[in-house]
């Protein structure tokens, strides 16, 4: 992909921490010695990275009319991951989570998951190559820079990915809007990889078949189907108090 723009304070202070290697210059309208930059300073010395002056109408530009707070970084392409990689690095603590997005396509929900994913304890995210959102400015805007936070797994296929999930140990728990057990009745206590359908056709049979439970938010009838960022939240958490309740939080 070419070279894109990750703007606003957070956002770059973010990145900068976790994924400096891959940053190709900062940008900034005034001089980077302010206090308001002072940590992306520091980082920016550490990793030697170029820093070019700018006007505010081309961080403007450079934005596309978003929030940049004068400042932005540029990074040639996103720092995906490969997924035997992450698996690797988990620790083997019989309660590990990997969230599997089936062909999210809105951006501002992809950064709302990745939000939650960071808030509540998941180890890594999959998203598909093709068909579904991939990381961009709108989207760590959404994570409200928490898109740096977790390893984000890209793959060609996600039905594969969730047959190498199993073979490491991994349960797949898709969710789906009916005939399936309630999510609180779900026993979390263990090595988890939760699905979420698309906002518009949820799951493909191939990956659903590679569901060995089938979780369902019951709601109050004649309401309709929850937006999948929510739907993510509610997921998560409910397995976050499960184990909580356990003892394995």
């Amino acid at each position: 992909m070419s070279e894109m723009y990750i703007y606003g304070i957070h956002p770059v202070e973010e990145l900068l921490r976790r994924s400096g290697s891959a940053v190709t210059e900062v940008v900034v309208a005034g001089d980077l010695s302010d206090n308001q930059f002072s940590e992306i300073a520091a980082e920016v010395r550490s990793a030697q990275i170029p820093v070019r002056r700018a006007s505010d109408e081309e961080l403007d530009r450079i934005a596309d009319g978003g929030n940049h707070q004068r400042i932005a970084a540029g990074v040639s392409s996103f720092p995906y991951r490969h997924l035997g990689e992450v698996l690797t690095e988990l620790p083997d603590d019989g309660h590990r989570c990997i969230l599997a997005l089936a062909q999210v396509q809105d951006p501002g929900n992809l950064g709302a998951i990745l939000r939650s994913g960071a808030a509540l304890d998941v180890d890594a995210v999959i998203i598909p190559k093709h068909r579904a959102a991939q990381m961009t400015p709108a989207v760590v805007r959404a994570s409200a820079g928490m898109a740096f936070h977790l390893p984000l797994v890209q793959v060609t296929n996600l039905s594969r990915a969730l047959r190498t999930l199993k073979d490491e140990g991994y349960w797949v728990v898709g969710t789906v809007a009916d005939d399936a057990q309630p999510m609180w009745t779900m026993d979390w206590e263990l090595n988890a990889a939760i699905v979420m359908g698309g906002e518009h056709q949820g799951m493909r049979p191939g990956v659903e078949k590679e569901c060995d439970f089938r979780l369902t938010i019951p709601m109050t009838s004649g309401t309709e189907s929850l937006n999948v960022a929510a739907a993510t939240a509610i997921t998560l958490y409910d397995r976050r108090r499960s184990l909580a309740d356990s003892g394995n939080s």
